[in-house]
């Protein structure tokens, strides 16, 4: 072999070394998978994203939607700030916030929709009736003041939903 053909073929050999192969990738990253916990901060922690219908707990950098608080039918939400992890500190904290939320939403959701339901009633009759009589202005105001009244309860359900989020992501804190 000619000493131009050695050095070619060294060449190639040292640069097909310097190549990555995909199957050296995927052990890099099978590998790192493997050290890092099962579900970190950056995957597993929840936060708080506002919905045409309520407040949802969403998950990650994704935004992966793990519950929704519900301004009109509210179902309860602490399975999802539970998490996988029964011995996580503040596991217990976030469930009960999570069901205070839910408790303190569903008060504000009854009077959301009675609100709702009393005005449509009263631009119903007033419409049928071609005008806007008194029973009609009594039904408009209750209506008004049952919305008036839920705003504090949907308040006070969106913060225990925050501290529930909180006791949830205490969890992966270093």
């Amino acid at each position: 072999m000619t000493d131009t053909a050695r050095l070619l073929v060294a060449a190639l050999v040292f640069a097909a070394g310097m190549a990555p192969s995909s199957g050296s990738a995927q052990s890099a990253t099978a590998e790192r998978e493997r050290v890092a916990p099962a579900c970190d901060y950056a995957r597993c922690a929840l936060s708080i994203a506002p919905r045409w219908n309520g407040l949802a707990a969403v998950r990650g950098g994704r935004n992966e939607r793990a519950a929704n608080l519900n301004f009109f039918w509210p179902r309860d939400i602490s399975a999802a700030l539970r998490g996988s992890d029964a011995a996580a500190p503040g596991l217990d904290s976030a469930v009960a916030q999570a069901r205070r939320a839910v408790s303190i939403r569903r008060i504000g959701a009854a009077l959301t929709d009675a609100g709702i339901a009393l005005a449509a009633t009263a631009a119903i009759r007033a419409v049928s009736a071609g005008k806007l009589r008194r029973p009609d202005g009594v039904l408009a105001g209750a209506g008004a003041a049952a919305l008036g009244l839920s705003v504090p309860f949907q308040f006070a359900a969106d913060g225990a939903l925050s501290r529930a989020v909180w006791w949830h992501n205490l969890r992966y804190g270093r």
